[in-house]
């Protein structure tokens, strides 16, 4: 059966790139591991997608929701902990990525360090490294020649990503893919960090998967 390369989620019409079956080099180990196919969010979740879920639901908005800095329509939402990343996932039909998924579509299959390619970045990739109290997340999909082998974008810098998996069981969820705060090293596709489920940060925010049917 073909499937389509690319589909648009109904529920927030994000836009969702097909992820095949496969191996791939995954992790500072690199060993190879095989990841059924999926569907993987082209963008991070934008404030403009989380505002439809607040219109329809009547969930809290999240922590920077007026702050000026952080809430452009187009820009990743921030400000939202791990809860409230699943409860919209589960709203649209969607979940949160596990890690080797994340990574798979970050890196693509060959053991890349970065989305782009081996090259370190710069501000044509990635948005990082960025003054803490001044800077901000920029509008998805501003950095075109940061995208990833499966053409998925911003997931090396502009926000960190929260992941389905425990980092420390109990304790930290994983987050990946750096933010707009962090050093290029952070960046790199293998690197992992995590943040207390609870934890509302302003460079942390998310993107979803869905199952291939």
């Amino acid at each position: 059966m073909t499937r389509s390369t690319s589909i648009i989620n109904e529920k927030d019409g994000s836009e969702m790139v097909l992820v095949p079956a496969g191996n791939f080099i995954m992790g500072e180990e690199r060993k190879t591991v095989h990841v059924d196919a999926f569907y993987i969010d082209k963008f991070p979740t934008t404030n403009f997608q989380y505002k439809k879920l607040i219109d329809t639901t009547g969930a809290k908005e999240p922590f920077y929701w007026d702050d000026e800095r952080f809430n452009k329509p187009l820009q990743p939402v921030v400000g939202v902990s791990w809860h409230d990343a699943v409860a919209y996932a589960r709203w649209a039909g969607k979940r949160l990525p596990n890690e080797l998924e994340w990574e798979k579509a970050a890196r693509g299959i060959d053991g890349r360090e970065y989305p782009w390619g081996n090259a370190q970045p710069d501000n044509t990739k990635a948005v990082y490294n960025l003054d803490p109290n001044t800077g901000a997340p920029v509008p998805i999909g501003n950095r075109k020649d940061g995208a990833s082998p499966f053409g998925c974008f911003d997931m090396a810098g502009n926000v960190w990503e929260w992941c389905e998996d425990w980092y420390e069981e109990g304790k930290f969820r994983v987050v990946r893919g750096g933010s707009w705060v962090n050093h290029h090293y952070i960046l790199r596709s293998a690197y992992r960090s995590c943040s207390y489920p609870e934890g509302k940060d302003n460079n942390v925010g998310f993107r979803c998967v869905k199952d291939v049917k």
